[in-house]
């Protein structure tokens, strides 16, 4: 198994300092009198992209929003909470925004949340994200009572050619016992942490969104496709949005 990652004892310094920045173009140009749509419920229509990640909503909304975001990121997961309701209630479900999620994954810990989020496929893609997202605090926490020796481990290249990398950190954060409530089991769980073919996958997010976007912190956005500048925050995307629809 091949990874692009530098492997650490979760490298929380990695974390923290690639999170919260700004991004460097402008983005989202006005779309004038946007037309609501209410035909069907666009919340619940959900599929994955060609670009590896999970979209929610119209598929001809006018105005399409990309979040690059790490399941480590305190300000990813802020953003996830501030933004879930009004997001979905004001914008997707009025056929206006169809938002997707791309994984930007920073590390062995970010990598083995994004594939248990993907494990059920599209429809609970963004529940599991959220749940995850929520329990971010409680994830940190308990790594870092965990046994570091086994962390450590856990980062050599054979641990990584055995496929148990993402299975270790999984387990010494909690997160199968997590998923198991919410429609994950065990061997589920198991089988999608060393399913070489998604973490290849997110690899290659990660790859395009350093090369071909120069995205290197999370939160960042696209919209319409284009890389935004000044929006790391829901109030910050809200107020973009607010003025492309008027």
């Amino acid at each position: 198994m091949k990874s692009v990652f530098k492997i650490s004892a979760i490298a929380l310094g990695m974390t923290l300092a690639a999170c919260g920045g700004e991004t460097s173009a402008s983005g989202g140009a006005a779309v004038g009198d946007a037309e609501v749509d209410t035909s069907q419920n666009w919340v619940e229509v959900v599929s994955k992209t060609e670009d590896g990640g999970y979209v929610m909503g119209n598929p001809d909304a006018p105005i399409k929003v990309v979040e690059y975001a790490s399941l480590t990121c305190p300000a990813c997961a802020a953003f996830s909470e501030q933004s879930h309701e009004p997001m979905m209630e004001n914008y997707i479900s009025q056929g206006l925004v169809s938002f997707e999620i791309r994984n930007f994954v920073r590390d062995p810990l970010d990598l083995s949340a994004a594939l248990l989020a993907r494990c059920n496929g599209e429809g609970p893609f963004f529940q599991l994200n959220q749940r995850l997202f929520m329990n971010q605090d409680n994830m940190f926490q308990t790594i870092q009572t965990a046994d570091q020796a086994r962390l450590q481990a856990l980062s050599t290249p054979e641990a990584l050619q055995s496929g148990q990398t993402f299975v270790g950190f999984a387990e010494a954060s909690g997160l199968i016992e997590l998923v198991g409530g919410m429609g994950i089991s065990d061997q589920q769980a198991r089988q999608c942490l060393t399913d070489s073919a998604a973490i290849q996958e997110l690899d290659e997010v990660r790859n395009r969104a350093l090369n071909q976007l120069n995205i290197t912190s999370t939160p960042s956005f696209l919209i319409n496709g284009e890389l935004v500048s000044g929006v790391s925050s829901w109030a910050q995307l809200d107020a973009r949005l607010q003025e492309m629809v008027q």
